[in-house]
């Protein structure tokens, strides 16, 4: 099954996250931007990619021995990959929302999930965003296609987004469709003191 180990946001979140989108959408670029279901959003703590049937009972026993506590995170700004000065743009992949306060807890979880699954065979994910994709970009971008992502991104570079407590992380199998890909939790791990 193709897999990842993510945060799911809280309804309030979700809900501010279609808000955000719609502003995207008023650019009028509907055939450039393929926005994520914000029924599903969620940050990504680690993606596995094809996992075995056998080799998810090794993730799960894995996520079962993280010790982590929960912690709070606010979700704030919206930016873009590949990161650039907004006069040195020249193409734009993804639109995200920050994680502002609780980042540096996230990213010592995130750490955690790493070392336990390198443990049992996963290899080391190189680098890690703390972020939440609002959408990507589907096709080349021209030059006044770009300005007006870039602009819209700069409005809403400090938007507040919201705050939630993290209490659990979960294994997700995905399905990829035409219409998108379809999330199912196949393990939760709750975070407790």
């Amino acid at each position: 099954m193709r897999a990842f180990i993510a945060i799911d946001l809280s309804e309030e979140i979700r809900a501010k996250i279609e808000e955000l989108q719609k502003a995207f959408e008023t650019l009028g670029l509907h055939n450039a931007l393929k926005f994520v279901d914000p029924k599903q959003a969620h940050q990504t703590v680690k993606f596995l990619g094809e996992v075995p049937d056998a080799g998810v009972e090794r993730v799960t026993s894995a996520l079962a021995e993280l010790r982590h506590g929960p912690f709070a995170i606010e979700l704030r700004g919206v930016g873009f990959f590949p990161e650039a000065s907004r006069e040195r743009v020249r193409t734009i992949r993804v639109i995200w929302v920050g994680i502002d306060e609780g980042a540096e807890q996230l990213r010592t979880l995130q750490e955690a999930v790493e070392l336990k699954l390198y443990a049992v065979g996963f290899p080391l994910e190189r680098r890690f965003s703390a972020h939440v994709t609002l959408g990507r970009v589907k096709r080349p971008l021209k030059s006044e296609e770009i300005v007006r992502i870039v602009k819209k991104i700069a409005e809403l570079k400090d938007v507040a987004v919201g705050k939630m407590l993290v209490e659990e992380l979960k294994l997700k199998r995905s399905t990829l469709t035409p219409n998108g890909p379809i999330y199912a939790d196949v393990y939760v791990k709750r975070l407790v003191e």
